[in-house]
């Protein structure tokens, strides 16, 4: 984790004996435990959920799963700054589509080696999980040494301004790095001559009865916070906390922990455990496991479609759909619309990623209204959305979409939304909450997972379809 040592009247320098003396050590297990506890209710709705996918589509796993271990892999280095992303981005290196080396290429001349090098992070903590065994310096060190593989310097302060020095892999902290926020008040890391023994206590905390025995997702939360509070390297801790936190999620659901960019409650559960209230951070922690078991739901479902490439190399189409009526009566339309809206745009992102040929003919235009399927539903607007793409003659085929989007009646926080694909049969959903005031960037990123299937489906049918005209006419 990173922060920005420039306070509002400029760099200051740190008296590091002033800053060691702020240093404040992170808690007990059982002092975090007594201060927190985990919704495992809500917890269990989820991870059943994936179980039972995971049980019905075995085959389908490695695919699914590849997807999704890119996702953090990506956006780990994004938030510390190495690099910049947005939101259809990730996706679009996570789905590996057409030219996505060239695109990363684009994020900067280090971009692809520093993502390799935390993939490969990845893959070190997933082979670790498996392995149950307890977690060591010597371990966490080399995550370190794995994931800052291709960074070989970090920026200081120092009187004369910002250097750029050497950056040790796989050491501890030679030098203080405690920071001066922008607020002007420092924020201090443990002390050098302190953190051998800080990460030593870490790592007993992490070898007690109680902490095996703990919820994955306390588990989760505290590996995640109590790195972060020794800052025990010279730069990559957050990086490393991340991958050490997803060692749990791994063991647990066979998922890493999906911390994105664009989550603007991440530092702010930070700030608020280290005010004491570490409710905030857990609660954290658990929404972001279960944004994971979500995109990894989704990406099951489309894991059973064909790849958006190989659907493309048959026949590629432009997907366009009508923009939704922003004019609605109330929150629940609005949310609905607000989504339909994301749909659509991500959907045309991912399009301008190919080349399209010629013999491919579209259109848009709406339906009557129709009835909400869900009890306790209604369908938003005026009319349904629909689209259709065309194999251009001599083998003229067409396939439809029809889309309509329904909202609760009783709108509540944990209400669904939902895009329904009426023939053939599909939905995806997310809860009011999660799009107000906007999409949040999980629901956009399994947004476009969704998409991606939809797109390959109509793309897979049109092309089957003008085949069979093809044999008819020989």
């Amino acid at each position: 984790m990173s922060f920005t040592n420039s306070s509002p009247e400029g760099t200051q320098i740190l008296d590091p004996r002033e800053a060691d003396a702020r240093y404040k050590p992170f808690p007990s297990f059982a002092e975090w435990l007594a201060r927190s506890t985990v919704d495992s209710q809500k917890w269990e709705v989820h991870a059943n959920a994936i179980r039972k996918l995971r049980g019905n589509l075995p085959d389908l796993l490695p695919r699914a799963l590849e997807v999704v271990r890119q996702v953090p892999a990506w956006d780990t280095g994004a938030i510390e700054g190495l690099y910049p992303t947005d939101r259809s981005f990730t996706l679009t290196v996570a789905m590996a589509v057409t030219a996505w080396e060239s695109l990363v290429a684009q994020k900067g001349s280090d971009a692809r080696a520093l993502f390799e090098s935390q993939l490969k992070a990845y893959d070190y903590v997933l082979d670790f999980a498996t392995q149950r065994i307890p977690v060591a310096e010597a371990w966490i060190r080399r995550l370190h040494e794995v994931i800052c593989e291709s960074q070989d310097t970090y920026e200081v302060q120092t009187p004369v301004g910002v250097q750029h020095q050497p950056l040790p892999k796989g050491e501890y902290k030679r030098n203080p790095n405690h920071v001066v926020q922008r607020d002007g008040s420092i924020h201090s890391w443990s002390p050098v001559d302190l953190t051998p023994a800080e990460m030593h206590r870490l790592c007993e905390e992490l070898r007690t009865d109680a902490f095996d025995a703990a919820h994955p997702i306390m588990q989760s939360a505290f590996a995640h916070y109590a790195l972060v509070s020794v800052h025990p390297f010279a730069d990559g801790n957050g990086r490393v906390a991340r991958a050490l936190a997803s060692v749990f999620t791994y063991r647990a659901e066979s998922i890493p922990l999906l911390i994105l960019k664009g989550d603007v409650e991440y530092l702010p559960a930070l700030e608020a455990a280290d005010s004491g209230d570490v409710q905030r951070f857990v609660d954290f922690i658990l929404k972001k496991a279960i944004d994971t078991i979500r995109l990894t739901e989704d990406t099951f479902k489309a894991a059973k479609a064909p790849s958006l490439e190989a659907a493309l190399n048959e026949l590629t189409g432009l997907y366009i759909l009508r923009e939704a009526d922003s004019r609605n009566r109330n929150l629940a339309d609005d949310a609905g619309n607000n989504l339909f809206n994301v749909f659509k745009d991500l959907t045309n992102e991912r399009l301008d990623l190919v080349d399209l040929p010629n013999v491919v003919s579209l259109g848009t235009a709406t339906s009557g209204p129709l009835q909400a399927l869900r009890e306790g539903y209604r369908v938003v607007g005026e009319s349904a959305s629909v689209f259709a793409v065309s194999s251009a003659e001599p083998f003229a085929a067409q396939v439809h979409r029809l889309f309509q989007v329904e909202v609760p009646n009783d709108a509540k926080a944990e209400g669904y939304v939902l895009i329904r694909c009426c023939d053939p049969p599909d939905i995806f959903e997310a809860t009011l909450s999660e799009l107000t005031p906007e999409p949040t960037a999980a629901v956009r990123l399994r947004l476009s997972v969704w998409s991606d299937k939809l797109i390959a489906e109509a793309l897979n049918e049109l092309s089957s379809r003008a085949a069979a005209l093809l044999n008819r006419q020989k």
